[in-house]
């Protein structure tokens, strides 16, 4: 059978054996977004790989990710052009974080506290190294770009190949015991700093360098380190733990390693910068020469001397009657403030208060006579407001007020009674008088009389 035959007739077996969808269960591995999503299942036995198109991706509730513990729905199929068997997903659920993810998390949570992560602690880089080691496997790409990209930047830096297995049982220890190494015998190696790498790959394949034994020399370390583990998605501890985290090996080696076509660029423009500024510099000090030689002063110094001479002497006739002018002025100001002080005796003063009183008794008298006849005129408003209110006002209108035996004033014909004797006061005396007779209302006609007694 041809290889083609042969593949058609696994999808077959497939298409007609294992009909339907299946669920299966798994940690994700290799995920990658190719507008398709691409990525393995596995546990501690197998890898199935899987793929999301887009119409079904596009649609997913979870994204999964490295090391997610998921249920994957889907139908299994044969890829024939790269032979590979693998599920053609529909749905993905997440089923929790899977154990490598948990162990990741949980180691990071623990170095963060203890302060493997801090950046106060991480030292710079050399502006300039001279030697550089590079820990990571002799037969892996990731030595070959480290080695490319020195070239082409910096020959002139020296590499040291320290050849570790990056993955797999004992990778750890190997990577752990290289970077004491290294730092133990740095002065003897001439180590300036040191770059750990290793290409792209799985959470499993990566693992090495997520070991507590590996962050602990990495946290140890005197040396600079630079950490370029995987990918750019990737992250490790050592990268967390390094003093720099490069995405790739290349540019791990970009951090170190000047650009030695930027340094000549840089040297150039000095040179250049130091040239004009030196010519600047005696160009201006020729004009300055050229200036002191043309000057009279350098041509005769004697008339230099003569002229501050005169100067000399324009000045201490001018501190004379700068001098004078001031003895004048302070002498003027002492007799002021001696006529000031003579004014001021006790004799004097008295003088100025009696001449002071005197002024003021006419102004106090002017003001309480002022005060009285203001105070005499409201007195007579109150007086004929009262008058006008009173009843003497009104009795010499021709009113009279009547009052009983006992002098209270009758307001009412209820208040006395036939024989009771009364005081009429009219404005001019009182009469005294009895009730003949009482009649209500205030008609006056004879209907509403209401004789009480026969008597007169």
């Amino acid at each position: 059978m041809t290889v083609t035959a042969f593949s058609e007739l696994i999808s077959r077996t497939l298409e007609q054996g294992m009909r339907g969808t299946f669920r299966v269960a798994g940690e994700v591995a290799n995920f990658s977004d190719r507008k398709h999503w691409y990525f393995s299942l596995k546990d501690g036995g197998a890898v199935l790989s899987c793929v999301m198109w887009s119409s079904d991706a596009a649609r997913a509730q979870v994204r999964p990710r490295e090391g997610d513990a998921v249920v994957v729905t889907g139908r299994i199929g044969h890829y024939a052009p790269q032979g590979r068997t693998q599920l053609y997903a529909t749905r993905i659920e997440r089923q929790g974080v899977g154990s490598i993810e948990e162990e990741f998390q949980r180691l990071v949570k623990e170095l963060r506290g203890l302060g493997y992560f801090e950046e106060s602690r991480k030292k710079p880089l050399p502006a300039m190294p001279k030697r550089v080691a590079v820990v990571t496997s002799a037969a892996g790409a990731a030595l070959t770009d480290v080695v490319k990209t020195a070239q082409e930047r910096c020959p002139a830096v020296e590499f040291l190949v320290v050849d570790v297995k990056v993955q797999g049982d004992g990778a750890a220890d190997e990577v752990a015991r290289a970077l004491r190494a290294l730092d133990r015998r740095r002065g003897e190696l001439g180590i300036d700093a040191v770059i750990v790498t290793r290409g792209g790959g799985s959470r499993e394949d990566l693992w090495a360098f997520n070991e507590r034994v590996v962050a602990d020399a990495a946290f140890a370390m005197r040396l600079p380190l630079v950490a370029a583990i995987g990918h750019e998605v990737d992250t490790s501890i050592i990268e967390l733990v390094a003093d720099r985290r490069a995405s790739t090996p290349t540019q791990a080696v970009m951090l170190l390693l000047p650009d030695l076509g930027e340094l000549d660029e840089q040297l150039a423009r000095r040179a250049r910068d130091l040239t004009n500024a030196m010519r600047f510099g005696i160009a201006r000090r020729r004009e300055a020469l050229a200036r002191l030689a043309g000057s009279p002063a350098l041509a005769t110094p004697g008339l230099r001397v003569e002229r501050a001479r005169a100067r000399l002497v324009a000045l201490g006739a001018a501190l004379r009657d700068a001098t004078t002018g001031s003895l004048a002025d302070e002498r003027r100001a002492l007799d002021g403030l001696g006529a000031r002080l003579a004014a001021v005796t006790p004799a004097a003063r008295a003088a100025t208060a009696r001449a002071r009183l005197a002024g003021l008794a006419p102004r106090l008298a002017r003001a309480i006579d002022a005060r009285a006849r203001r105070m005499r005129l409201e007195l007579d408003t109150f007086d004929r407001r009262l008058r006008s209110a009173g009843p003497e006002e009104t009795i010499r209108r021709g009113y009279a007020v009547v009052t009983d035996a006992r002098g209270a004033v009758v307001r009412s014909v209820g208040a006395v009674a036939v024989g009771d004797g009364l005081a009429i006061r009219v404005a001019d005396g009182t009469i005294d008088a009895s009730v003949r007779s009482v009649r209500g209302g205030g008609g006056g006609g004879r209907g509403d009389d209401q004789d009480r007694a026969t008597g007169a």
